[in-house]
């Protein structure tokens, strides 16, 4: 006699499908807004003026909404942006002149219906109750400070590269997760590489 494992097969196929889908709207869907998926970056340029290497670009994200949505229940979202100043070589490792991490805080008060928002080294937050103003005020003006003009080690016409790792973490445990689970993930997007290259 052959045993039917078809219909066995079956039901535990079913089981694992809403399994999958039940974790799915326990991570993607914190109330009924969809997170951001990947960052949009435009303007990039970098300034050699008043002494200092600045990089300045716009960052923005593909769903504002659905952040939006996110601090409306609660999250704490931050923006890290790690940057590396390099003279490059061709025969050898990349000389680094410069690292530096800038980190920049988003939250929602519901007592006020303000979005507070805290730039890199900065104590007192900007504030705002309508988001996208606040964002174009802010992140898609962002600006980060490499370092004096003196660390360009290389004679005139050298070649330098700066590199930006952008990502979009939580800055704590969302609250829509149980306060005794485990394990969760920071990561909301998936990290952007930016480069820019000059000549000095």
């Amino acid at each position: 006699m052959v045993a039917d494992t078809s219909r066995c097969g079956f039901f535990r196929a079913v089981r694992i499908s809403v399994l999958g889908l039940f974790c799915t709207l326990l991570f993607v869907l914190p109330g009924q807004g969809i997170p951001p998926k990947y960052f949009e970056v435009s303007n990039l340029r970098v300034s050699l003026s008043f002494g200092d290497i600045v990089a300045s670009l716009s960052i923005s994200v593909d769903n504002v909404t659905g952040l939006y949505e996110m601090l409306k229940d609660g999250a704490s979202v931050e923006l890290a942006v790690r940057t590396k100043l390099e003279r490059p070589r061709t025969f050898w490792t990349n000389v680094v002149l410069a690292e530096a991490e800038f980190l920049s805080t988003l939250q929602h008060n519901p007592l006020t219906r303000e979005f507070a928002l805290y730039m890199p080294g900065e104590t007192k937050p900007l504030l705002d109750k309508n988001l996208d103003r606040l964002l174009d005020a802010t992140w898609r003006k962002f600006a980060a400070n490499l370092g004096p003009i003196g660390i360009l080690d290389g004679g005139k016409g050298t070649d330098y590269r700066i590199t930006l790792i952008l990502n979009l973490q939580h800055a704590k445990p969302p609250p829509w997760l149980a306060k005794d689970f485990g394990f969760w993930s920071k990561k909301i997007t998936e990290h952007e590489v930016v480069v820019a290259e000059f000549t000095h």
